[in-house]
């Protein structure tokens, strides 16, 4: 969808920048208290921490690039300094990839540590998909629901579905000519906050370690498969089109990998 977004000024679009560092800064957070337990050192912590930021919007941009660019005419640079060209998605899978790494290297149980990062991953999701909503992007496609969301004139929806989809109604794939759109930020949000809850409620039970990041991760990415089909396609992104089989791939082998080790767990008891 970088095709429809435009360079705008940082200060202009400030509520979305302010809700994506909170994000950031819950997941520091969430992430700083299950280092507690494993990490002492305090310096090592404070570099453990200050290298999430780093990692995410690595993951972020490189994910942004490879899906919804064009990768023979990318519409954001690699290096640029912008508040736009970033997956939330890639965001996650780049934490993550960072905190295993960090385990393995800190001798730390992986599969406890990922768990007690989860809530972290949660909360991000929750302030950065609101911060979408305020922002204008990432939006829906068009619904006669009630609870759609009116697109105004000059907003990103409005040049996405009036100005462009007008001079070529016969290529357009939505059935619904509204100008309400299914508000799939919230929604997105709304859910991680519950996903969120819950994997608190479960962090506080006696769980199989690798249960709660595995059943977060499954869901949230089968979350993420189904949304996928209210959202606004982007027609520029190279591989966009292979979006929901990844998700479906990602939660396939976390909830596989659940089933796996939740039944050898139960083999080992009952021998």
């Amino acid at each position: 969808m970088s095709d429809i977004v435009k360079q705008i000024n940082w200060f202009q679009n400030y509520e979305y920048i302010l809700l994506n560092i909170l994000g950031i800064l819950l997941l520091m957070g969430f992430s700083a208290y299950a280092a507690r337990r494993y990490i002492v050192n305090s310096y090592n912590m404070l570099f453990y921490v200050a290298g999430i930021p780093i990692m995410f919007i690595l993951g972020a941009r490189l994910f942004y690039l490879f899906f919804f660019s064009d990768l023979n005419n990318p519409a954001v640079s690699f290096l640029a300094l912008k508040s736009y060209g970033f997956s939330l998605y890639g965001g996650l899978l780049g934490s993550v990839f960072y905190f295993a790494v960090i385990a393995w290297l800190g001798r730390i149980p992986v599969w406890d540590w990922l768990d007690l990062h989860t809530p972290g991953l949660m909360a991000y999701v929750a302030a950065g998909k609101t911060g979408c909503f305020i922002n204008g992007c990432c939006f829906g496609t068009p619904t006669l629901m009630p609870w759609g969301i009116t697109y105004t004139d000059g907003s990103q929806a409005y040049n996405y579905y009036i100005v462009r989809a007008l001079d070529n109604l016969q290529f357009q794939s939505w059935q619904v000519y509204s100008d309400r759109l299914h508000p799939v930020q919230l929604y997105e949000s709304g859910l991680a906050l519950l996903l969120l809850f819950f994997a608190v409620t479960l962090l506080r039970k006696k769980n199989m370690p690798g249960s709660v990041f595995l059943l977060i991760t499954g869901s949230y990415s089968l979350l993420r498969a189904g949304l996928f089909y209210l959202r606004a396609s982007g027609d520029i992104g190279t591989w966009y089109h292979l979006l929901p089989w990844f998700y479906i791939i990602i939660a396939g082998l976390s909830l596989g990998t659940l089933i796996i080790k939740a039944i050898h767990q139960k083999t080992a008891l009952s021998e």
